[in-house]
């Protein structure tokens, strides 16, 4: 083969592979059985003024955070969804902007690393929720929490395996989103992580999500950062 045949090889190689890259498949669903309750559900139950949001998935919804926050001058308002991920909040965050709140805290957990969405895809949706709130809601404060460490040795799913790496990469871009926006960011996960750079084990039943004796350890971090 002649080295211009072999060049041209090559070109339409990387030329189909990108193709393929930019074509390949986005899984950007979240509107199940679950999500579509809650959402009912927050239907009725509307945001008080002044409110403090708590926004993201299970590991939001988890949390006892009207007991946790019992202390608090503002009203504390649980908008966690189990299994949701940066495309649903994004989609839901109307109802959260249209009471103006105080302030919301956001955290996703490693669900759109569950389902190995590009990080690119992530941070974007990051971006959109950030600049939202911005523009929705200016006085709102923004707080940006990262994801929790995963215990991959603890973790009986599948699709739990080898997210790990994936979730440090995504912390690293999400803090220079934060940055970049010029919104807190609060390291949740080096609170969490063991030396090997899984979630603790003492501190977790399934790997991922935390043990509601651990919230108020949480809690008090955010505390004393006066973030909350």
């Amino acid at each position: 083969m002649s080295i211009k045949n072999c060049a041209l090889m090559i070109m339409f190689w990387i030329i189909a592979n990108f193709c393929y890259a930019q074509n390949a498949k986005v899984d950007s669903s979240y509107a199940n059985w679950y999500y579509q309750q809650r959402i009912a559900y927050f239907a009725k139950t509307p945001i008080p003024k002044n409110a403090i949001v708590l926004l993201g998935s299970s590991t939001i919804e988890k949390a006892e955070w009207q007991e946790l926050l019992a202390d608090s001058k503002f009203p504390i308002v649980n908008r966690g969804i189990g299994g949701d991920n940066s495309f649903g909040v994004l989609a839901r965050l109307e109802e959260i902007l249209n009471a103006k709140p105080k302030a919301v805290f956001y955290m996703i957990g490693a669900n759109d690393q569950f389902r190995k969405l590009p990080h690119e895809v992530s941070v974007s949706n990051y971006r959109k929720i950030i600049k939202k709130i911005k523009q929705r809601s200016a006085n709102t404060k923004i707080y940006i929490g990262n994801s929790l460490p995963i215990n991959e040795q603890i973790t009986k799913q599948e699709y739990t395996k080898g997210r790990t790496k994936l979730v440090r990469e995504i912390n690293e871009k999400v803090k220079l989103v934060a940055a970049e926006e010029k919104v807190v960011y609060i390291d949740l996960y080096s609170l969490f992580v063991d030396e090997m750079g899984a979630l603790k084990s003492d501190v977790t039943m399934d790997g991922v999500h935390l043990k509601p004796l651990y919230y108020i350890d949480l809690v008090k971090f955010l505390k004393e950062k006066q973030y909350l």
